[in-house]
């Protein structure tokens, strides 16, 4: 596991080792070239190989067009796209000797619209599904898949940041913008990433996976209009 947070990716490797597994911790920030570098080689003393990645990092400032700072900007895209990038990059260069392997991007539904004032957000996600498609042309001659998942409105702990405890009431049980009328579960997200990166999924490359509750299948004009 590689982070910038010793306490989230400790409690992380708590909730793995709890399961039955085992983790590595790598602190680093994905967007700094030399330490993805460290990282990764660090990967690979402790393990030998790497036949997945899962390229999760990411974060969001919230805040209208003509009011983001180019700090800002930078910082998101920074993380969002060209960690992805990085990563991407740096283990596919490594794991094209040994195999091959399977990469996963988790993206957004915000990849594919308007959901907020968040605009670096949206692009950088917008990116990172352009940007899988890409690799997965440029790497599949070397027995290298990529992928993206883009979660919907998901209960995770961040979304507490962004809404009420009334609205998140709301929204985990008669959510009606979502046909299935509530969030997403993190372990639905999971499940999709554990697909694409297993052989199950051995002839899929190139795809971005919805996990939305069917929020992206409807354009929810109809729904808006004022009642008769």
């Amino acid at each position: 596991m590689i982070g910038r947070s010793e306490a989230t990716l400790a409690d992380t490797r708590q909730k793995i080792e709890a399961a039955g597994g085992t983790a590595t911790i790598h602190l680093a920030s994905v967007s700094d070239e030399t330490a993805v570098e460290t990282a990764i080689d660090g990967v690979l003393q402790a393990h030998g190989r790497i036949d997945i990645l899962l390229n999760n990092a990411g974060i969001v400032h919230e805040a209208e067009f003509l009011d983001i700072s180019y700090q800002s900007w930078l910082e998101v895209v920074g993380a969002d796209l060209n960690g992805t990038f990085l990563m991407t990059q740096r283990v596919a260069r490594r794991i094209q000797h040994t195999g091959g392997g399977a990469i996963v991007n988790i993206a957004s539904i915000d990849a594919h619209g308007y959901d907020g004032p968040q605009a670096a957000y949206t692009a950088a996600k917008a990116a990172v599904v352009g940007l899988t498609k890409n690799n997965a042309k440029d790497l599949g001659h070397l027995n290298i898949r990529v992928n993206s998942v883009s979660p919907g409105w998901a209960h995770t702990p961040m979304i507490g940041e962004f809404v009420s405890a009334e609205a998140l009431d709301y929204m985990k049980q008669r959510f009606d913008r979502v046909p299935m009328k509530r969030l997403v579960k993190i372990k639905e997200v999971a499940e999709a990433v554990g697909f694409l990166a297993s052989d199950r999924a051995s002839g899929i490359s190139g795809i971005d996976v919805p996990v939305d509750c069917g929020t992206l299948a409807t354009l929810y004009v109809y729904e808006s209009l004022p009642k008769a």
